[in-house]
């Protein structure tokens, strides 16, 4: 069924969050330093160490729940040991060094211990073996009735392995070193770092290194890197269970990733940076990952967990993500996640430096990646992902300065430009120094009476089941009142919620049809115009003129009170604006040929400008407000119905008549919840 313009009228609620900061008028220049209030460290997804280790040690939660709570669509299960192809990322594109302190072996050549035998690529299956005393010495080819050139036989690596060939030895003299080079100074040495295995040289396109290693472990050289070996002692040994959770995660994850790559062709099974799994070997900072040291305990959760994984209902294994603090919510399946997300209450946890913190950054800093602004004025989050406290995670924001405003879209936590640029740690933040409302939402009303109250709004009541003798036409709601009024076309007035009822014009007979009601702003009282202009007021609010002696070119469509409930503005189909009382004149359309009719206006928190919009969405802007935007131009599938104003005064939503909103400036997006609500409710228009 076809809706009428004025089928859909719109209201924002006004819900402000108290601040203990100063808030900064519109107007003003930014404060040369700039407080960010911010939640966690990284992406949010999958298992989240600090929350893991507060399961574990507040809420005594076993690593079997930990996983289950963050990966909450898999289940245990089990795989074999293998060998798996690590790159050594640090490496690239340089000459392979490996040393040993005692002997090994290259392609069956053999080295004593302390040599150093230096491998390089000729180009496919074709490779150098020399011995060199270091990065300095680019060596000389070895013979042992074998040529220093070395043909792989179509082959596209050749590997270095100890001697012994055990590569379950926690002694580091038994295993390999990889020597490093310094990139900007090749003949300088930067470290030495051992690995259990083989290491060994790729050509493929260029020259890596990699290190072929068992799976756990590879898993022994993972685990410390992620998470502090330090954990297990906690909570008196409770804190085993986060590291637990962390092997059976990290495990989980290099079966997942490696599959992926080796669908892409890449000849190694994972890399050795946080681009899959932080890596270094069998040692760290000179001391090896073994049971006899301070790492100890991240070794005894690998082998307890040993072979334990997830996987999904289906079988397949997930890219069983982790991360460090979610800061209190993890992150949802819609944004890159294979996780539906969780409440994440592990992440309190007294030690958590992240769960809560704080930053400041500078003015200039923002100018300078956003130079289009002139001077900043202000910052304000216009959506979040909408999980936990103010809102949850950040997905866009609204830069106003001198020049002009810029929105920054943010698709997720690697796709978060403002968060990269100043170095912070989540995509989940605030600005208390600029006003943000964490409470947005509006109403709306539809000619038969009913109401839908989107976002936090909340739904007082509606006049379906009234006895009405015309459809309702507008509704209205006082400054902070929890209630909201109902006007039908003959003047009939509907309460609900904390709403007094004042009078209406019931009975009355009426020359013009009420088409617009606005209610005084202490809530005490409402204002009814009908299409002619007249006015008619009751409660506290006054008479303050009107329009019904004049003929109007054209009917009026909108009202709108002054902040201080001495005054309204009146507007017409054409955009002329009658004002009364301590409305000003700001301007109006009412000498330009429009190319829809104007369908209702909107008036600034301050009184001092007004919007009004067309039924094609053009919106225009008087006095001191913004012009934010509009579906003027725009392919509209239906009738602009209304707009409202934000709370702060620096956006607004335009509604179509089947209840589609469109978000302007700071207006949160509802546009996909209040379609599901319309859809529904439009149904049982009559």
């Amino acid at each position: 069924m076809k809706l009428t313009r004025r089928l859909i009228s719109l209201l924002a609620v006004c819900l402000l969050t108290p601040s203990v900061f100063m808030h900064y008028p519109a107007q003003a220049i930014a404060p040369d330093s700039i407080t960010v209030q911010g939640r966690g460290w990284g992406h949010g997804r999958g298992l989240q160490q600090w929350g893991a280790l507060g399961y574990a040690i507040d809420h005594f939660w076993s690593y079997e729940q930990i996983l289950q709570h963050y990966y909450s669509n898999t289940t245990s299960s089990y795989v074999s040991d293998r060998e798996v192809k690590v790159h050594i990322t640090r490496n690239n594109e340089m000459d392979l060094l490996v040393t040993s302190a005692n002997p090994f072996t290259v392609q069956g050549l053999q080295f004593y211990g302390g040599q150093i035998a230096r491998l390089s690529a000729n180009g496919p299956s074709s490779f150098n073996i020399r011995q060199s005393s270091g990065c300095a010495d680019p060596g000389y080819p070895v013979y042992d009735g074998h040529p220093g050139q070395f043909d792989a036989s179509g082959r596209t690596y050749i590997e270095a392995h100890p001697i012994n060939g055990n590569q379950s030895v926690d002694d580091l003299t038994q295993l390999l070193q990889l020597v490093t080079c310094d990139r900007s100074n090749p003949n300088l040495e930067v470290s030495r770092r051992h690995y259990r295995g083989s290491l060994g040289l790729i050509e493929q396109n260029g020259q890596y290194t990699f290190n072929r290693v068992s799976r756990e472990q590879y898993l022994r050289g993972v685990v410390p890197q992620e998470t502090p070996s330090s954990w297990g002692t906690m909570g008196g040994g409770l804190g085993m269970h986060a590291l637990r959770a962390q092997a059976v995660a990290a495990r989980t994850y290099l079966e997942a990733i490696s599959q992926r790559r080796k669908a892409k062709g890449y000849m190694t099974d994972t890399c050795d940076t946080i681009g899959c799994q932080v890596y270094l070997g069998a040692s760290a900072k000179g001391k090896p990952l073994d049971y006899g040291n301070d790492f100890w305990t991240t070794t005894a959760a690998v082998n307890e967990t040993s072979g334990l994984i997830r996987v999904a209902f289906d079988g397949s294994v997930p890219l069983a993500e982790f991360g460090s603090s979610s800061g209190g919510w993890t992150t949802p399946q819609s944004e890159l996640s294979a996780f539906p997300a969780v409440i994440d209450e592990g992440d309190d946890v007294e030690p958590n430096p992240h769960h809560l913190w704080e930053k400041t950054i500078r003015r200039t800093d923002v100018e300078t990646m956003y130079p289009e602004l002139g001077q900043l004025k202000e910052i304000k989050v216009t959506l979040r992902n909408g999980l936990g406290d103010w809102g949850g995670r950040t997905r866009q924001l609204l830069l106003r300065g001198t020049n002009a405003n810029t929105t920054v879209d943010i698709a997720n936590w690697a796709e978060d430009p403002f968060r990269k640029g100043l170095g912070l740690k989540s995509d989940w933040y605030q600005f208390p120094q600029f006003p943000e409302y964490s409470e947005p939402g509006f109403w709306l009303a539809k000619s038969n009476g009913g109401v839908l109250a989107v976002g936090t709004a909340k739904h007082y009541g509606d006049a379906k089941q009234a006895n009405r003798s015309g459809p309702i036409v507008d509704l209205a709601a006082p400054y902070g009142a929890e209630g909201y009024w109902l006007v039908s076309q003959t003047g009939e007035v509907f309460s609900y919620g904390s709403a007094v009822h004042h009078g209406d014009l019931r009975g009355q007979s009426l020359d013009h049809p009420v088409v617009a009601m606005t209610a005084h702003p202490t809530g005490n009282g409402y204002w009814l115009a009908t299409a002619d202009g007249g006015v008619f007021a009751f409660g506290n609010a006054v008479f303050h003129g009107s329009m019904a002696s004049v003929t109007l070119n054209q009917p009026v469509v909108g009202m709108e009170t002054t902040r201080t409930g001495n005054g309204y503005w009146l507007v017409a189909s054409d955009g002329g604006i009658f004002s009364f009382g301590d409305a000003g004149f700001y301007g109006s359309t009412g000498d330009i040929v429009l190319n829809k009719p104007i369908t209702s206006m909107t008036a600034a928190r301050d009184g001092r400008g007004y919007w009004f919009v067309a039924s094609d969405g053009g919106v225009f802007a008087f006095g001191s407000v913004e012009f934010f935007g509009s579906r003027g131009g725009n392919k509209n599938r239906l009738s602009t119905a209304g707009m409202a104003v934000t709370n702060t005064n620096d956006g607004y939503w335009l509604v179509w008549d089947d209840g589609t909103s469109f978000p302007f400036g700071d207006a949160p997006d509802f546009r996909s919840s209040v379609a599901k609500r319309t859809v529904v409710a439009i149904e049982v228009v009559p």
